[in-house]
């Protein structure tokens, strides 16, 4: 079993490695561009968003970081929700042409998050520096629940992999559903104490799965430990039930795939 992991993850990250190669072949700055699309997206709410009242009571420094921290917690989160099929997407061909574990487009998906996980976490260490926050003591937690929010992504990604292959409606339909959940999460505003948005907050997984781990990696402890503990286990269900739909329905998406 041991051995049937190692050669999973192996061929996982050379499948990440071709579709890297071909994915930036013809670039200069590479991998950076995926990344500056997302700060470019949100620099300008968090530059802006304390005078709007949305860190509270927080200094605009204090909610830059804040702000920053969040985005990237929610971005390692939702790449991990996508990259599977687009790696899929991008390997298509490949697919009906060779047999290997379909298992792997998710390693290879998890490799791409993981990599651009470590560029977002020297960002927020830049942050740290520039606006002289002191790192808490909590930030090795924040580092170690980075695994945990990949895996929580795959757990909802996987279900799309296969649907995007037979209905394109899902692939087109992705951003506009990040839009609406990015906005049901505090994220970029420090959640109200009270209404219809400290409910939706209170009973949204994301809360506790994003802003838990952006605490411990700027702040210190959330005091949503325990929620976010409860979450991740949640996620763990549902990613048990993803792998066995992915694993019967993969098959027959590639056979609508074209043969040439």
């Amino acid at each position: 079993m041991f051995a049937r992991a190692h050669a999973l993850v192996r061929l996982g990250w050379l499948l990440f490695l071709r579709d890297f190669r071909l994915r930036f072949r013809q670039t200069y700055l590479g991998s950076l561009w995926a990344i500056g699309r997302v700060l470019f997206t949100g620099a300008p709410l968090i530059l802006v968003g304390s005078h709007f009242g949305l860190g509270g009571e927080r200094s605009p420094q204090s909610y830059a970081v804040f702000a920053l921290a969040g985005l990237i917690t929610w971005q390692m989160f939702w790449d991990a929700v996508v990259s599977p099929q687009w790696v899929a997407r991008r390997m298509r061909k490949m697919l009906t042409e060779v047999a290997f574990p379909l298992e792997a487009v998710l390693v290879a998906g998890c490799c791409y998050v993981l990599f651009h996980a470590a560029l977002y976490l020297v960002l927020v260490a830049a942050a740290l520096a520039v606006f002289q926050v002191a790192p808490p003591l909590t930030l090795p937690l924040g580092l170690l629940a980075v695994p945990a929010l990949v895996f929580a992504g795959v757990a909802v990604g996987m279900f799309f992999v296969p649907l995007t292959f037979v209905y394109l409606d899902f692939r087109y339909g992705l951003p506009f559903l990040s839009t609406v959940l990015l906005w049901t999460a505090p994220i970029f505003y420090v959640s109200p104490e009270r209404g219809l948005l400290h409910e939706l907050n209170k009973w949204n997984p994301l809360t506790y799965l994003i802003d838990t781990p952006r605490h411990w990696l700027i702040a210190g402890p959330s005091g949503h430990e325990v929620m976010f503990v409860v979450c991740v286990g949640g996620f763990a269900v549902l990613f048990a039930a993803g792998l066995r739909f992915y694993r019967r329905a993969m098959p027959l998406a590639i056979e609508r795939l074209p043969q040439r």
